[in-house]
């Protein structure tokens, strides 16, 4: 009686296991397979009992040359314990399964058992993973070439023109003919005017006051040169304590709000521009707001013109915030980031400025 119940338990798991579960006679053809088998590779059982070898759907082990060449083929192993292997969908995709293996008594049968579960989600995901580990890398690099390219600019090119500005200064003093005093003053006027421009692309590249003071005093001093530049009066207002966060934080909000204000300077047609920074509830906002003439979204979006408003979602992305961007035509443009801030990071951030 026992036994009947044994038999019916084991008849019952194999019938609804959620993992697709397969048995191989010794020459690989399946004696028997569950119907998660036929929802893992859209063939029913009736199609793959006795029909069917494994090697027929079988497209190797990954990450394995011997394997995936079909040397040494695991259904001639005895066992094995977690492996990924590539199957045939009855729809024609190749799809990767995670598989293990064990191989029955010779007094049974010696069948093999094959246990696969559908790895094709868990792969998208990792590759999700990747790619954005990936884009968080590059956008690290690139802005510490930025900064690096900024210093430079600033301490060599920026303080050998100084130098020349100095020196040029002091010939002004001698007693020159005016010609001459009139050609020298043209020189360093020009030379102030190449000081200028290298200290504004140092600023465009990577501003110190970023690294040194914060995201707020970096954005107030890039709304002067802004002003200066575009002559857009723009509004900042901070609402709550001004305090430093994360560099990947503070990186990508500033250059989303730079984003936002060129943007806004090229093709808005406005004069004035509204900026809000907030922390509530472990929630950053940074909001950008124009009256301008306003886009039409979707139309962008569908053109593939908007690669700036897709900069600045992968930006967003990458530190786990979230962008929406409302406009309308002649109702002006309004771009909302929202960032969540973690604890225990922030933690720790403020740990490590405290103790430097």
């Amino acid at each position: 009686m026992k036994q009947k119940t044994s038999e019916s338990l084991l008849k019952t798991i194999f019938q609804y296991a959620s993992d697709a579960i397969v048995i191989l006679d010794e020459n690989g053809v399946i004696a028997g397979a569950n119907p998660s088998m036929e929802r893992l590779t859209g063939y029913c059982t009736d199609e793959l009992i006795q029909k069917v070898n494994l090697c027929d759907i079988c497209h190797g082990m990954n990450k394995c040359a011997d394997f995936t060449a079909c040397i040494n083929c695991f259904t001639t192993l005895e066992s094995i314990s977690s492996f990924e292997i590539r199957l045939l969908h009855k729809n024609g995709h190749i799809f990767s399964a995670a598989a293990s293996t064990t191989r029955l008594p010779q007094h049974v049968g010696a069948f093999l058992i094959v246990v696969l579960r559908d790895m094709s989600e868990h792969n998208k995901q990792e590759q999700k993973h990747v790619q954005k580990k990936m884009a968080n890398y590059m956008i690290q690099a690139q802005e510490e070439e930025r900064k690096r390219v900024s210093r430079e600019l600033h301490d060599g090119v920026g303080q050998t023109i100084y130098s020349m500005i100095v020196g040029l200064n002091i010939i002004e003093q001698m007693e020159l003919e005016d010609d001459l005093k009139g050609h020298f003053q043209l020189v360093r006027d020009m030379a102030v005017q190449a000081l200028d421009e290298v200290r504004h692309i140092a600023v465009d590249l990577r501003p110190s006051s970023l690294d040194d003071w914060g995201l707020v005093p970096a954005l107030r001093s890039y709304i002067k040169q802004f002003e200066r530049t575009y002559g857009i009066v723009t509004n900042l207002s901070v609402v709550g304590q001004e305090r430093r966060y994360g560099s990947s934080i503070e990186t990508a909000l500033y250059r989303i709000c730079q984003e936002a204000m060129i943007n806004a300077a090229k093709y808005a047609n406005t004069d004035t521009l509204e900026i809000r920074f907030e922390e509530k509830d472990q929630l950053l906002y940074l909001v950008v707001t124009d009256l301008g003439r306003g886009f039409n979204l979707e139309k962008i979006e569908v053109l593939g013109t908007g690669l700036g408003l897709y900069g600045m979602r992968e930006r967003a992305k990458l530190i786990g915030g979230t962008l929406d961007i409302t406009s309308r035509a002649d109702c002006g443009t309004t771009i909302r980031v929202y960032v969540p801030l973690d604890k225990e990071e922030e933690r720790a951030y403020d740990h490590s400025c405290s103790n430097s």
